[in-house]
């Protein structure tokens, strides 16, 4: 290999390792203080991964000095590995030991297909009936207000009789037995935030948080972008996606405070899901994910659990996250049907 060849590479390849270091700060800095990193963390597990096939290279080679970087930010990564890419351990995987409670979470998208036409009722029902839950914690779905608000077609499944869903706001938790407790959201339409709800279980009272936090509305612009003919107008939409991403960042980042609040100063065992809109190398994740709380994904979850399907894909942006009290018996990525979320579905026991 020449040595401008092997300059460039050198390059390149400590350019990717800063670049994901420079994410990795995303999990640390609160986003009122500096946002761009919480962008660059929407692109780490592919950063990381370039970025330990540079070092390899590199130290194949012997080209020590082009592999310090890379192998200082892998180094520096590995807090956050095992939430970027799961790979379970031994302590709960013995399945389940006496009642289980099974919990499904998924953003329905107001239940309109990817031709904008309403779900048909009787699919809408079929599919609850597969997911089988005790508790769905849903969001985007339709208020009773409107006429079409698929909650009937939601409660053909069993156990799901009862529903917390404040007026005129599209979160709504479903179980056999709910006790409001409070909600929380974005004014002034109220589009965004999370509601806290008892719920009966096998398992006693659980304290059910559901939570669809501040959209980013990027999906939208990644559109325009393809659909923008000149160059300006695609930069120009590119300047308002990273503009409107730094802003809802920081309205996450309020959220998740309160939420880290309500996980605290609960009575009762948690369990935390929903559409956080961020990732999991983010502040949002990081500040809600208190001591109290684990990922039921890096519990008995396998690979990136990647729930996005839209425009971006290969995000990680629904979870399920549970009391440590509680055990994770299994969770899986579920159809997408009719959303381009894949639902999650969780078993927990004691």
């Amino acid at each position: 290999m020449t040595p401008p060849v092997r300059w460039f590479l050198s390059l390149i390849g400590n350019l990717i390792a800063l670049t994901a270091a420079f994410g990795l700060l995303a999990r640390y800095v609160p986003p009122q203080v500096f946002w761009p990193p919480a962008i660059i963390a929407l692109l780490l597990p592919g950063l990381l991964v370039l970025t330990a096939i540079y070092a390899l290279f590199a130290l194949s080679r012997r080209h020590w000095p082009g592999a310090m970087l890379p192998i200082a930010v892998i180094l520096f990564s590995i807090p956050v590995l095992d939430q970027l890419f799961a790979w379970p351990g031994g302590d709960e995987r013995d399945g389940a030991v006496g009642p289980t409670v099974t919990f499904v979470t998924g953003n329905q998208r107001l239940f309109r297909s990817y031709d904008g036409k309403d779900v048909d009722h009787n699919r809408v029902a079929d599919a609850f009936r597969s997911f089988n839950p005790d508790v769905a914690l849903l969001q985007e779905v339709r208020p009773a207000k409107n006429r079409m608000n698929y909650i009937s077609s939601i409660q053909a499944a069993e156990r799901l009789d009862q529903r917390h869903q404040k007026e005129g706001t599209l979160v709504a938790t479903y179980a056999g037995s709910v006790q409001p407790v409070t909600s929380s959201f974005t004014e002034p339409n109220e589009y965004n935030g999370y509601i806290v709800t008892d719920v009966e279980t096998a398992l006693g009272t659980v304290r059910v948080i559901n939570a669809h936090l501040e959209s980013n509305q990027i999906s939208g612009l990644a559109d325009n972008i393809q659909e923008d003919g000149s160059y300006s107008n695609r930069l120009e939409t590119f300047g308002h996606m990273l503009t409107g991403y730094g802003r809802t960042s920081r309205l996450r980042a309020q959220q998740a405070e309160d939420i880290r609040t309500a996980v605290e100063t609960s009575p009762y065992p948690v369990v935390l899901g929903g559409d956080f809109n961020d990732v999991p190398s983010s502040y949002t994740y990081n500040q809600i994910l208190s001591p109290r709380l684990k990922d039921a994904w890096v519990a008995r979850g396998r690979g990136l659990g990647t729930t996005f399907t839209g425009p971006l894909p290969g995000l990680r942006i629904d979870y399920f996250l549970v009391d440590t009290s509680l055990s994770v018996v299994s969770i899986e990525r579920l159809s997408p049907n009719w959303s381009d979320h894949r639902p999650l579905r969780m078993v927990i026991s004691r």
